[in-house]
């Protein structure tokens, strides 16, 4: 086995499925073969170009691919002692810090003071991705997933955990109103995650089917931002006061703004979606006088036990979100149903 087929970005806007080598695990690397990998709106700007300034990808051709599942092949030397072995199910984490500077050593990981260097990994964005039928990937990476969570499910463990530690690090308190614009994948598990976490009431902010879709998910309320105002619908179903926290997963830049008034005195809110490079205007007298907390968030460090567990207990069903599942010669008709919001995740079955 020295081939694979893989999803290769040439050029900008030029996507295909060619032959590549199977790459070989080092030390302490894992051969892995890819069960599922789902696509994502980063990938679609990357396939665009709107990260070149960013250095996603650094260089072309490149594999992307961030959100995926796959079976243990084969272990490299040292890790003999390694709690997975050839057959298991896993999925992999995509930031690999140097494990030696501040952040790293705090646990922030996904905030390598690095980034830039070989030192620092970020797998399908600088390094490649999982597009591909086989992967390497540090051991420390890897999580195993329980036998009742499917390639396919665990292909969304990436997103699930983001909104996991998006919800750590607005310290999210069970009984609270979470309001969350966009309705796409992150958003919905989002919904889901607030919900499972004890959310006393949940409002997504969006349009058309996915409003239907968002109630599947956990969501009690939803405000159609095509028929009214997404601040005014926000106070108004909650009592006038705003939501305790609220989630931004959807990438617009004028969304900031409108959470800024969307949220309670005192409140906090949470950034998790990316605009390719586009700037906002918030409005910061409001942020001062109310104390509003305003928060990046950047990856899963340390999530994914957590997702998989709220996976594993059946808190979280994904079930609802499976609904478009293309093979690999598809990727580039998955990639157009994305971004034609025909698909909320499309995923490539290898």
């Amino acid at each position: 086995m020295t081939k694979m087929r893989a999803a290769v970005l040439r050029g900008w806007n030029d996507l295909a499925v060619e032959e590549v080598d199977v790459p070989e695990p080092a030390a302490g690397e894992v051969l892995l073969r890819v069960k599922a990998c789902g696509l994502c709106g980063t990938d679609l700007k990357m396939v665009h170009g709107a990260f070149q300034a960013r250095g996603w990808p650094p260089s072309l051709p490149f594999v992307m691919g961030h959100e995926w599942s796959g079976e243990v092949v084969a272990l490299g030397d040292g890790l003999e002692d390694l709690d997975l072995r050839p057959g298991d199910q896993v999925v992999a984490e995509n930031h690999v810090g140097c494990g030696r500077c501040a952040m790293c050593r705090r646990g922030r990981y996904n905030l390598c003071e690095k980034a830039g260097t070989p030192g620092y990994r970020l797998y399908g964005h600088t390094a490649p991705g999982a597009l591909s039928e086989y992967a390497v990937r540090p051991a420390q990476m890897l999580h195993k997933l329980p036998e009742t969570v499917s390639p396919l499910e665990g292909a969304l463990v990436n997103q699930g955990s983001l909104t996991v530690h998006a919800l750590r690090r607005v310290e999210f308190l069970p009984g609270s109103s979470v309001a969350i614009f966009g309705p796409g994948l992150l958003g919905l598990l989002a919904a889901a995650v607030a919900s499972a976490s004890g959310a006393a009431q949940t409002i997504m902010v969006g349009r058309g089917s996915r409003l239907d879709l968002a109630g599947r998910m956990g969501c009690d309320d939803v405000v159609d931002y095509e028929s009214e105002d997404p601040v005014a619908g926000i106070r108004d179903r909650t009592g006038g006061r705003g939501a305790d926290y609220v989630l931004d997963c959807s990438g617009n830049p004028e969304v900031p703004a409108q959470a800024t008034g969307a949220v309670r005195r005192g409140g906090r809110i949470a950034l998790l979606g990316l605009t390719g490079g586009k700037t906002s205007s918030i409005d910061i007298d409001r942020l001062t006088l109310d104390e509003v907390d305003l928060m990046g968030i950047r990856s899963s460090p340390n999530a994914y036990p957590a997702m998989i567990a709220l996976m594993r207990s059946g808190k979280v069903d994904l079930s609802p979100l499976l609904t478009h599942v293309y093979p690999l010669d598809s990727v580039a008709e998955a990639l157009a149903a994305l971004e034609s919001r025909e698909a909320v995740r499309p995923i490539v079955e290898l």
